[in-house]
């Protein structure tokens, strides 16, 4: 018990002892990076002549740019080292000319021979910080060197070396603009027919921001990027989708739409520019093999981790397949997905692109309205976005539960812009059928009369009240009656009444006795008014009037007015109004009083009737559902895509060149592979060594110089013979002088040794068990084919003066260390 008990004590002891030295080892690593220096401090060990200080320095700088501050300052200490031996040195000084290059040009040319020289380095990884630091200096006197030293490292052996010379062609050119395309575009034509997917992968990015446009690079590489597309890195799968889905408006042609319905199986159109063009109820869709090639390779991708590669994959489905194909590549649901998983950004970024393809068929999305529902977690953005989906996926079989969600955000967000949002998608809703619109407006006016409601959403019914009485003003006669009964009570805010008072003033024209008995109680409180409610009060007065005069004209063919009554009840509120209008304290209203009273104190009133009477736009434009679009052509088109609810990013990633017509298409040859040649590897050291020599004696016609006597042939081996003979141990061949020294018999004989001669004589034996081995490699043959006669003969003397020694010695005694000096 007790010995169980100290080793379990000893083997805590030691593990405390190992705990204790890891975390003085780690402690120590930690401190080779120190974290609070002062400037003074790391000028001082930049500037220092110990490779140790200035990586340390280095470091420290290292540290401040990863934490997002400023290092600027040490540009000029960092910079003297960049000619230094260390390898390590030269690589953060690198780094760091990265970073700050385009601050300091001036003194980064200072170091463009030191950088230039490093092209030639031996190390990869120095040459690709080399090109990439030299293409960040933005002066024009160094284009040639930075160009050259592209050109150099696009033909280099490292992959590395050529992905960073891809780089910075984009530099270059952002650098230099349109002068220096011609010759970066030769580069990129290089790189293009590179066998490395991750050199591919940055030309395909300074493809797009080089020339975008210049289809003419990829016919031949269309096919071999396709095929190569799985084993690209995210982000050049996502620009290599992207090109190539312009690529195939332009030189592939439309997909067959083809009836299954008709008993005529040769019936088919052209996939549609409308995307909801398709006139068949069931149709089959035929592709071209390359761009079926393309659209069956991507649809593997929809399950990246990334998601803007499957906004990508979902892009390229919505312009390149009918709505068929896009339900089945499972689009929609991949998109979706994004809002569970993604960041606010990235999920704003996603309902755009949901909202824009929803506009055009809002049946691809129906199935998951209960996930644009809002969250908790949704800040403003994300949520007024799916409210407009909300609003467009909407149709007679999920209007009720969606009605009833709107509701709730209205009466319960804490966010009055959410439920101003939620309050337009209820009026958008409302365009389903007059049954819904007649429902929702019921609702709104329930609602309107809470004057604990904050204004903006107060404004916003009455916003939407205002364009659902405008859409059939014969019926909601008494809507605007029971609004009118508002004014009275004072819970109105300033918006709402000024609202109601020009809704009331639209329907005069339809019920004459409505509007002057509400003008008559207003004119009671004019001058407690604000300032646009009494403007809507003169303009309600100026519309009364107006029509009264020509309700007189019609029925009575006065066109003079010569019997009019001009001291009429309503002529008299006009009179009253505008000379209220006229002496207001406001400039705005006294002017328009003044031009009221000017057009409709005259016996020519039609020019007041075209101002007053014409009919007016439905107030909110932005409440209309967007059928497609693409069924517009031309400038109609263009303007209603760019009316859409969407940011101006959205809009321009969803902007496509048109199909090209198919009698203009090329020949399917242009995309024929180009033949790709792999560039040459660098030879190690090992490979030089394995070179067979002999071999390429014989390809030239010339014979081996090797004796006969050398080349063995080998035969295979059983088991038992492999393991029956001794396997020997490879040695260097090494000379040895031996100096023979006679010893008396006496010494010779001497009994006694010393701890010391018997260690030598171990060492003695030992070499000569070496040298027996040589004796065997030389019976063998092994030697190698450079040795010449010469040597042979020497060797053989040695070994005869060996074997002479060892019988000196008594019977091949190995002899000590005393005997051989």
């Amino acid at each position: 018990m007790a010995d169980s008990l100290s080793r379990i004590t000893s083997m805590l002891e030691t593990a405390r002892d190992l705990t204790l030295e890891a975390a003085a080892v780690a402690s120590a690593k930690l401190a080779e990076t120190p974290t609070h220096l002062r400037p003074q401090e790391v000028s001082s060990l930049l500037s220092s002549r110990a490779e140790r200080d200035v990586l340390k320095g280095l470091k420290y700088i290292t540290l401040l740019i990863s934490k997002g501050e400023d290092a600027s300052q040490f540009f000029t200490d960092v910079v003297k080292n960049v000619s230094s031996s260390n390898l390590k040195i030269r690589k953060l000084v690198y780094t760091y000319l990265l970073r700050y290059a385009d601050k300091e040009n001036d003194l980064a040319l200072l170091s463009i021979n030191a950088i230039q020289k490093s092209l030639g380095d031996k190390n990869e990884q120095v040459r690709s910080l080399a090109i990439r630091v030299m293409s960040e200096i933005k002066i024009g006197s160094i284009y040639p060197i930075v160009l050259l030293g592209i050109k150099k490292c696009v033909n280099d052996q490292s992959p590395l070396v050529r992905q960073s010379a891809a780089i910075s062609l984009v530099k270059l050119f952002n650098n230099y603009g349109e002068s220096s395309k011609d010759e970066l575009v030769e580069s990129i034509k290089k790189l293009l027919k590179d066998t490395n997917v991750n050199v591919l992968g940055s030309t395909i990015l300074a493809y797009r921001d080089i020339c975008p446009n210049n289809f003419d690079l990829l016919h031949g590489h269309y096919r071999r990027f396709i095929s190569l597309l799985d084993e690209f890195d995210d982000w050049s799968q996502i620009y290599t989708i992207e090109i190539f889905t312009n690529y195939a408006r332009l030189y592939l042609p439309k997909p067959k739409i083809i009836n299954t319905a008709s008993d005529n199986d040769h019936e088919f159109i052209e996939l549609p520019e409308s995307y909801n063009g398709i006139p068949f109820p069931v149709y089959d869709v035929e592709y071209h093999p390359d761009l079926l090639s393309f659209l069956n390779k991507i649809k593997k991708l929809t399950y990246s981790r990334n998601e803007a590669v499957v906004l990508a994959v979902g892009r390229s489905y919505f312009h390149l397949t009918p709505p068929k194909t896009f339900r089945e590549a499972q689009i929609p649901a991949s998109l979706v997905r994004i809002l569970l998983t993604g960041s606010k950004e990235t999920q704003n970024f996603v309902l755009q692109s949901i909202l824009y393809m929803a506009i055009h068929d809002s049946t691809n999305f129906v199935q998951y309205e209960k996930r644009f529902y809002l969250l908790p977690k949704d800040d403003f953005n994300n949520s007024q976005f799916k409210l407009k989906i909300l609003s467009v996926i909407c149709n007679e079989n999920n209007i009720k539960s969606i009605i009833t969600e709107l509701q709730y955000y209205v009466l319960n967000s804490e966010d009055p812009r959410i439920a101003v949002e939620s309050v337009k998608s209820i009026g958008i809703c409302s365009q389903i059928s007059e049954f819904w619109s007649s429902k929702i407006l019921k609702w709104l006016l329930n609602e309107l009369s809470n004057s604990n409601r904050d204004k903006l959403i107060t404004s916003e019914f009455l916003n939407v009240i205002r364009y659902l009485v405008q859409q059939n003003k014969i019926m909601n006669i008494k809507t605007v009656a029971k609004l009118s009964l508002l004014l009275d009570n004072g819970l109105l805010v300033e918006d709402a009444r000024e609202t109601v008072i020009w809704l009331v003033g639209e329907f005069c024209g339809i019920e004459s006795k409505l509007a002057p008995d509400i003008l008559r109680k207003l004119m009671k409180n004019f001058s407690y008014e604000t300032t646009a409610v009494r403007y809507q009060i003169i303009l309600l007065a100026s519309k009364v009037y107006s029509y009264d005069l020509e309700n007189y004209k019609e029925q009575t063919n006065d066109i003079n007015l010569d019997n009019y009554k001009f001291d009429g009840t309503i002529s008299e509120l006009f009179s009253y109004a505008i000379n209220l209008g006229r002496y207001d304290d406001d400039y705005d209203i006294r002017d328009r009083s003044r031009m009221f009273y000017s057009l409709l104190n005259s016996k020519q009133t039609q020019l007041a009737s075209l101002i007053l009477q014409a009919p007016k736009p439905v107030p909110i434009v932005a409440l209309k559902r967007i059928n497609d679009p693409l069924e517009i052509s031309g400038t109609a088109k263009e303007n209603l895509i760019l009316s859409l609810p969407i940011d101006d990013i959205v809009r321009d990633y969803n902007t496509l060149p048109n199909w090209n017509e198919t009698n203009s298409l090329p020949p399917d040859s242009i995309r024929d592979e180009f033949e790709v040649k792999a560039v040459a590897k660098s030879i190690s050291p090992q490979s030089l060594n394995t070179i067979n020599s002999e071999e390429n004696f014989k390809k030239n016609g010339l014979k081996s110089f090797t004796p006969q006597y050398q080349q063995k042939k080998y035969k295979l081996q059983s088991l038992d013979d492999f393991f029956a003979n001794e396997i020997p141990i490879p040695t260097t061949s090494s000379k040895r002088k031996v100096i023979y020294k006679e010893e008396s018999e006496s010494e010779s004989s001497s009994e006694e040794e010393t701890s010391e001669d018997s260690e030598e004589e171990e060492e003695e034996e030992d070499e000569g068990e070496e040298d027996e081995e040589e004796e065997e490699e030389e019976e063998d043959g092994d030697e190698d084919e450079d040795k010449d006669d010469a040597g042979d003969e020497e060797e053989g003397e040695e070994n005869q003066e060996e074997n002479e020694e060892k019988e000196e010695n008594g019977n091949g005694k190995p002899q000590t260390k005393a005997d051989l000096y």
